[in-house]
């Protein structure tokens, strides 16, 4: 929320975030998150063959992937260590 400040979860850290991301369509895509300060988290994806269509141009299901994952990997950050966040519905243009 604008002018709120967050409160990430005690225990954080990026390896713990990256490990947790193992197995999974983010480790598929080669999504790594790379920073996580007082109010965002930042990661990066390659374009590569896992991430882009057949004219060789980045998927837009890839992107949308891309930020729904930085979305549900910081929402989990800030809920309480008995509650899980998840996407439900995302829609992109």
């Amino acid at each position: 929320m604008i002018g709120q400040k967050i409160t990430w979860r005690e225990g954080i850290s990026l390896a713990n975030l990256n490990e947790h991301s193992r197995n999974s369509i983010v480790e598929h895509l080669g999504i790594v998150l790379t920073a996580i300060g007082d109010d965002y988290l930042r990661g990066t994806m390659p374009v590569d063959a896992r991430s882009c269509q057949p004219m060789r141009l980045l998927h837009g299901g890839a992107s949308v992937a891309f930020a729904e994952t930085l979305a549900s990997v910081g929402a989990n950050c800030i809920v309480g260590p008995d509650q899980a966040a998840v996407g439900q519905e995302i829609n992109a243009n």
